[in-house]
């Protein structure tokens, strides 16, 4: 199981700020310092942002550097004096990764924290801080740390603060690299402030539209913690580095400290339980809390025992050194207000150094922490293994929590570096006590998202798994505390691995949920298996999106560490057979724990025998990874190589539908294949079954009788693969005689000649197919055709049939005259008077075709090409020309006769059916005539073209009075021009 990139309190990059202090106003007597600890050599430069103040060091490996005093005033003040934006800020750079704390002291007044690294930085926290009681210059505060330029964070105060911002009052501040926001509560009485706790910090959008990583430090100017008691408790001052929401935890295990210098009596603490919803239920040593405070924000309990502190979501918790004098203490008690934060159980780590310092007036330096008994063993505090129970060395047990034990060891009081580490994960507290003075401080700690889990897990292995293997199937499962709407595994920046891009699951679906450590998580499994390329360390970044992610882009981007050790070995041989044939497969692995076996044959199709055999149903190149697993981890040997399958002929041909009688020709059509891929040659070998055979692809054989014949064909590759078929040939059948009948061998060009089948068959014309050429390109199927011939001429046509059992017969053909038809042309239309004689101008070829024109009437004779006709009325003549063979053709024309036009001057439209109209004789000849009719005024009564319905005398229908109208007639034809005149109506 892992929570990513295991980030811890080591790093290369810090800030911190000059807390707020009551010193600030009694003589600036408080000095600050940081402790500089290094396992190599490193080169680490200490400056406050914004000024010229810069120290640089040079730490040996192992040791501690005790940094210069922090300036407190001049141009390089860097002190937190009064609510607002600071641009002074204590930077911390490295080479390499270093462990920092920061130590504020003076005046029997000290207090002191552990630095995160940027690298820890978050987007959602809660301030953390301890009730307010002291003075009129103390506060309960804390102060927003921008390590990044276009900063802004959204501040919800949880009470009132000194600059009157009310509760839940919400306000945004932007920040750039090296500036600080410091809050500090109101003053509600005489030395009585508001306890900022529940205060919630958000970086949200800056300009540039981009969320980034803040830390906030919550703290004290000084106060009281636990004031009971008939003396005066001690104040002091308290500065801590807060986790990010998302490294809160749901376990937490903790001894209690010291209160004098006697390491074997404990002393009490007071546990600040902090909560972001308050719903959470707690739990101390199995016992639920009730003491919530009255805005729902954290829970206050006093202890003096071992407490194991749980919880239903995530919490944090605070270990509070509590007042001399307070919770009851003795007045002769080394106590003095501390507040460390706590790291859950699931943050533990199993190597840690620290300072313990001797400021301010200590008299012990302890180191306490919390291991399981099995870790005991190989638990080593500066070198040494913790004895029993003495002067020096404590082990208690964990009431709340069997199988875990307390481990408490007493320092000199003077400043010095320590080193812890065990085989197994171990939370621990530095501590130092004196004469009403303290402090303390988380004395290292995993700094790893905690809404989260991911965990690796090789395909073949049954558990999860903390490495994997070159070549070996892995998953990584991501665990989340929200519903997650979006999951990238980006596996596309990673050179190498397999997928070559990202997995991107959109929507996903739980796999179901898990609850770990009391927490309930959704469980998102990766899609598609990955594959590590070689040996070595990668870190996999993973991004989830959810609506319940605490930040601008309600996303997170985690950073996966994939630890990737050598795989077992593999190897295997095989003995290649034509495709269609076995190909065996053998496996092989020196190691002696190799127990399953995954081929892929590069065909798409598995196997997970040790020696598989394979049939491939193509040739060509394969190329077959097999991996050989051991089920004790999951991880796998591969080896890949080429397997050559040379390819197997598929045999096929078409063989003759029916073998026509005699001479029984039969076409064999070959369409053997190769499947897979083949550029080698083929050899072929046909046994037509009659004795006869061939080595053609595709030959043609001639069988003498008929018969059943079993026909063989078997193909062979140049790489000796072969294969066979045999189909049996008995379709046989005599063929046709084909024969053309027809009636009349000569026509006359467009006129039909009818030819019909006069074929002979074996059997029935049922079903015979016919195939006919008419020797002019044209064609046709039908039994008995019709064929028209438009050009004159001699045309060969030919008929073959095909009979209903498929034979073909011989070609039949016959030989068909086609004569001409005269060419005919009557003339033009003409026009003529009645009885006066035209010249019909007709032309014929050829010139010695037979002349006829009817009707004969007003001819000068019928039997001339161009006679004279005089008709009295229009006539339409017609005109045959007769040539060879008799073949006539013919023309006509239409010789329009028109009649003079008398135009009548009345008539008598009163209905007795005698002149009732104006009837113009001959006018209707003139079909395109037009007629127009006025009155005296000028206007139209009357117009029409072509005359066929004369006029009746009325407008429209209505009947017009007696009287003359004018009328204008223009017949545009007979070479007649405009007539014109006047017509009487009479009633």
């Amino acid at each position: 199981m892992s929570y990513g990139q295991n980030f811890t309190n080591k790093g290369r990059e810090f800030w911190v700020g000059y807390g707020h202090n009551t010193l600030f106003y009694s003589g600036n007597t408080q000095e600050m310092v940081l402790y500089l600890s290094a396992e190599q050599t490193a080169n680490v430069k200490v400056s406050i942002s914004n000024t010229t103040w810069v120290r640089n060091y040079t730490i040996a490996p192992g040791q501690v550097v005790v940094s210069d005093l922090i300036p407190k005033s001049g141009a390089e003040d860097c002190r937190l004096v009064g609510e607002g934006i600071s641009q002074k800020n204590i930077h911390i750079e490295s080479d390499v990764a270093i462990v920092a704390y920061a130590h504020v002291y003076g005046d029997y007044s000290s207090g002191a924290t552990m630095l995160l690294p940027v690298e820890t930085y978050g987007y959602t926290y809660a301030s953390c801080n301890t009730g307010q009681s002291y003075d009129a210059d103390s506060h309960s505060w804390f102060y927003v740390v921008a390590a990044e330029n276009n900063t802004r964070v959204r501040v919800k105060p949880s009470l009132e603060t000194a600059s009157n911002v009310q509760r839940n009052q919400e306000f945004e501040v932007a920040l750039n690299k090296g500036e600080i926001l410091n809050v500090m509560g109101a003053t509600t009485s005489a030395g009585i402030g508001n306890d900022m706790s529940g205060t919630t910090i958000l970086s949200v959008a800056g300009a540039d539209g981009k969320c980034h990583p803040i830390s906030v430090f919550s703290g004290s100017s000084r106060t009281v913690i636990c004031p009971s008691g008939a003396g005066l408790p001690s104040g002091d001052f308290i500065m801590q580095q807060i986790f990010p929401a998302t490294a809160w935890g749901a376990r937490y295990l903790a001894g209690i400290t010291a209160n004098t210098d006697n390491i074997n009596i404990p002393g009490v603490n007071r546990f600040r339980v902090y909560v972001r919803d308050k719903l959470t239920n707690v739990y101390a040593n199995g016992t639920k809390l009730n003491s919530m405070d009255q805005y729902g924000y954290f829970y206050d309990f006093d202890a003096n025992t071992p407490q194991y502190i749980t919880a239903d979501k995530p919490i944090m918790v605070a270990q509070l050194i509590v007042s001399q004098e307070g919770c009851n203490t003795s007045a002769s008690s080394y106590n003095d207000p501390e507040m460390i934060y706590l790291s859950p159980m699931e943050q533990a780590i199993n190597n840690v150094s620290f300072y313990s310092a001797e400021k301010e007036h200590i008299q012990a330096n302890y180191v306490m922490l919390t291991i399981h008994e099995n870790g005991i063993s190989s638990l080593s505090i500066d070198g040494s293994i913790p004895g029993p129970l003495t002067s020096t060395d404590l082990t208690l047990d964990c009431p709340g929590l069997p199988g875990y034990k307390v481990v408490v060891r007493r320092f000199p009081a003077t400043g010095m570096q320590h080193t812890v580490r065990s085989d197994s994960a171990f939370n621990a507290i530095a501590y130092g006590l004196g004469d009403h003075e303290s402090y303390g401080y988380n004395a290292g700690s995993y700094v790893n998202n905690l809404t989260y889990i991911a965990e690796i897990k090789n395909d073949s292995s049954s558990t999860p798994n903390t490495y994997t293997c070159p070549q070996t199937p892995f998953s990584i499962t991501i665990k989340t505390l929200y519903t997650a709407t979006g999951i990238i595994w980006g596996y596309g920046t990673l050179p190498g691995f397999s997928p070559n891009g990202n997995i991107n699951y959109s929507n996903p679906v739980p796999d179901g949920t898990e609850v770990i450590n009391g927490k309930t998580y959704n469980v998102y499994k990766q899609p598609l298996p990955a594959l590590a390329p070689s040996t070595g360390t990668y870190y996999v970044p993973v991004t989830i999106v959810s609506p319940s992610i605490d930040n601008c882009t309600n996303s997170e981007k985690l950073v996966i560490e994939v630890k990737v050790l050598p795989g077992p070995t593999a190897d295997f041989t095989f003995v290649p057979d034509c495709a269609t044939k076995t190909t065996s497969f053998t496996a092989s692995s020196s190691d002696p724990l190799i127990d399953k076996w995954r081929w892929e044959f590069g065909d798409k199709t598995l196997d997970n025998v040790m020696k598989p055999d394979k049939v491939y149903v193509a040739g060509g190149p394969y190329t077959v990874n097999m991996y050989a697993f051991r089920s004790s981890d999951g991880c796998a040997g591969m080896a890949t190589k080429t397997v050559n399958i040379p390819g197997m002929p598929k045999v096929a041909f078409d063989q003759p539908a029916v073998v026509c009688m005699p001479n029984g020709t039969s076409n064999f059509v070959n369409k053997t294949t190769v499947p897979g891929v083949f550029t080698g040659t083929l050899q072929y070998a046909w046994d037509f079954g009659d004795g006869g055979n061939a080595a053609d692809k595709s030959p043609t054989h001639y069988y003498a009788a008929r018969g059943s014949y079993p026909v063989k064909l078997t193909v062979t590759t140049d790489q000796g693969c072969s294969d066979f078929i045999t189909t049996t040939v008995s379709a046989f059948a005599d063929r046709p005689v084909a024969g053309i009948g027809i009636t009349n061998t000569e026509q006359c060009a467009g006129t039909a000649f009818s030819f019909s089948d006069k074929s002979i068959y074996p059997g029935t014309a049922t079903g015979a197919q016919y195939k006919w050429t008419f020797g002019d390109i044209t064609s046709g199927t039908a039994a008995n055709p019709a064929k028209t011939y438009k050009q004159p001429g001699t045309y060969t046509v030919t008929m073959a049939v095909i009979s209903s059992e498929g034979c073909i017969s011989d070609t039949a053909s016959t030989v068909v005259k086609v004569y001409p038809v005269p060419v005919v042309d009557a003339g033009p239309d003409m026009i003529t008077e009645p009885g006066k004689p035209v010249l019909l101008q007709a032309t014929v070829t050829p010139a010695t075709a037979a002349i006829s024109w009817s009707p004969a009437t007003n001819l000068s004779g019928a039997g001339q090409l161009q006679p004279m006709a005089s008709p009295l009325e229009t006539t339409r003549y017609y005109i045959t020309a007769t040539g060879d063979k008799g073949c006539k053709g013919t023309d006509s024309m239409l010789l329009k006769v028109f009649k003079e036009l008398k135009v009548p001057n009345a008539f008598t439209p009163n209905g007795d059916g005698k002149n009732d109209t104006w009837r113009i004789p001959g006018l209707e000849d003139y079909k395109n005539a037009t007629v127009q009719v006025f009155n005296r005024w000028g206007q139209i009564v009357f117009k029409s073209t072509g005359y066929s319905n004369p006029w009746r005398g009325d407008i429209n229908g209505t009947p017009l009075p007696t009287g003359a109208y004018y009328y204008v007639i223009q017949p545009k034809e007979g070479g007649y021009g405009t007539i014109s005149g006047s017509v009487l109506i009479v009633r």
